[in-house]
């Protein structure tokens, strides 16, 4: 993506520890723009509202309410931003949950940071990522 803008990114995980291990994994990457994270659903919201990301890297289980609520919120407000899914949970039905409400990917934790970056590149031009063992 060489000579092309960065691709403005929000990272949404409550937990602290996994969230510094996602910044620091991903600001590595100069196609990559982290402009903030947040740690709860509303925080998400109003970040993406303030800070205008292309994707927001999102986490399933938040405390005030679930990354699928989230989804729908952005979905449902207009905003032009891709949603990709980043947990540990493989269920199917929150995988076909998460697409229902408007998300573009979903990804489990652990996935190598290359893959990350690639997944939200594909997002982020309007494809969908679904690990195969997902899918």
């Amino acid at each position: 993506m060489s000579d092309r803008a960065p691709i403005r990114l929000l990272l949404v995980e409550d937990q602290p520890t996994i969230l510094e291990k996602q910044r620091r994994l991903l600001e590595g990457f100069p196609e990559l723009q982290i402009v903030g994270a947040a740690r709860d659903g509303a925080s998400a919201l109003r970040l993406v509202r303030e800070l205008s990301p292309e994707v927001v890297l999102l986490d399933l289980g938040l405390p005030d309410m679930s990354g699928i609520e989230v989804t729908r919120q952005l979905k449902a407000s207009g905003g032009h931003v891709e949603i990709l899914i980043f947990t540990i949970f493989e269920e199917e039905e929150g995988v076909l949950e998460a697409v229902r409400a408007g998300a573009s990917g979903y990804l489990l934790k652990g996935t190598p940071a290359a893959k990350i970056v690639e997944a939200i590149a594909e997002v982020h031009r309007g494809g969908t990522v679904i690990q195969p063992r997902l899918a």
